[in-house]
């Protein structure tokens, strides 16, 4: 009969084998877990091509919304567009006139900026306009631009920081993250 003991080399070359097979297996399988946890793009990153295709895109329209803030600064707006010949009225249909268009042109940009930063551009919008009218009823229709002009600096500098400069401000911070 076979005892086991009787080749106890077999024994030990078979044992042997088995735990080089389950460290070198182990270490294998750690290792591959690792390089593929490690590869994989960030939640809600996508892959890397679509990081490339949506940055310019993102860069774009922060720019695009930063200049549309600028430009409809009311001091920025009144020196731009007021003319000597116009009337307060004219004026400030002008004004509010210039406002929606530019805001219609980079209507399209909110996909690319936060939800937070759409509201602080679109609330930027909404209370300049309230301004000039509240400036343009604090005028007679038939006065001459420049004193509405002088009610919208004066309603300016009594707000302190303009809803148009929250909205600057915010989108630099969100700007700042993505580098």
């Amino acid at each position: 009969m076979y005892h086991p003991m009787v080749h106890p080399s077999l024994f030990h070359l078979i044992g042997g084998f088995l735990r080089f097979l389950f460290v070198f297996g182990g270490a294998f399988f750690l290792l591959w877990y690792y390089l593929k946890q490690t590869r994989k793009p960030a939640p809600g990153a996508g892959n890397s091509q679509d990081h490339v295709t949506i940055l310019p895109l993102r860069l774009q329209a922060y720019e695009r919304f930063v200049l549309f803030l600028e430009r409809i600064h009311p001091s920025n707006m009144v020196m731009r567009l007021n003319g000597p010949d116009l009337s307060a009225l004219q004026l400030q249909s002008i004004l509010a006139r210039t406002i929606r268009e530019e805001f219609e042109y980079n209507l399209s940009q909110q996909l690319y900026v936060s939800q937070h930063a759409w509201e602080l551009i679109r609330n930027a919008k909404e209370e300049t306009i309230s301004m000039i009218n509240q400036a343009s009823a604090r005028t007679m229709e038939s006065a001459p631009s420049s004193e509405l002009v002088k009610e919208i600096f004066e309603m300016s500098v009594a707000r302190g920081k303009l809803p148009v400069d929250t909205a600057i401000e915010e989108i630099k911070k969100e700007l700042q993250k993505l580098f």
